[in-house]
């Protein structure tokens, strides 16, 4: 699940749960348009994921293709899944807090 907030100055994106390929499928779509609409920076806070999925890390390297990397960022991710983006080298490519 999403949930969205709109302030000034970013979009911040909140999940929950398990990002596992069907839940990704679900809300894939609106959170695109969502992130393609917002003018501003975006934030994906990761603070009540416990799993992900690589249908979500295909989604978090699209979000920045679409938007330029410097508007983009994952913050309060568990040191659980930030292992996930570490073994998959997209730490690499991510601003990840």
């Amino acid at each position: 699940m999403i949930n969205y907030n709109l302030t000034e100055d970013k979009l911040i994106c909140s999940f929950t749960g398990k990002l596992d390929s069907a839940e990704c499928q679900i809300w894939k779509e609106e959170l695109i348009v969502k992130v393609s609409q917002a003018e501003n920076f975006v934030v994906f806070d990761m603070k009540d994921v416990e799993y992900i999925a690589s249908s979500f890390l295909r989604i978090c390297i699209h979000v920045p293709k679409s938007i330029g990397s410097e508007n983009f960022a994952l913050i309060n991710v568990s040191p659980h899944v930030k292992k996930v983006f570490k073994l998959s080298g997209f730490d690499k490519h991510l601003n990840i807090k």
